[in-house]
């Protein structure tokens, strides 16, 4: 993998304005993706991207664990 590519596993949620993972460990990443609509939300999950912000996780690929 390349710098600023990770993979994080956690459970997806929906809120008001988009979809975060919470990881085990109490991290938040707001998740930045092309599909507005996932059907993996309330599920725990692994979202592999390219970090785009302090808390911020533009999705490549999103799926269960």
């Amino acid at each position: 993998m390349s710098a600023g590519r990770i993979r994080v596993s956690g459970i997806l949620s929906r809120g008001r304005r988009g979809m975060f993972l919470t990881t085990t460990d109490e991290v938040v990443w707001i998740i930045e993706s092309e599909e507005p609509e996932c059907e993996f939300v309330g599920s725990a999950v692994i979202v592999e991207g390219v970090v785009a912000g302090r808390d911020r996780l533009r999705a490549d690929w999103i799926g269960p664990v």
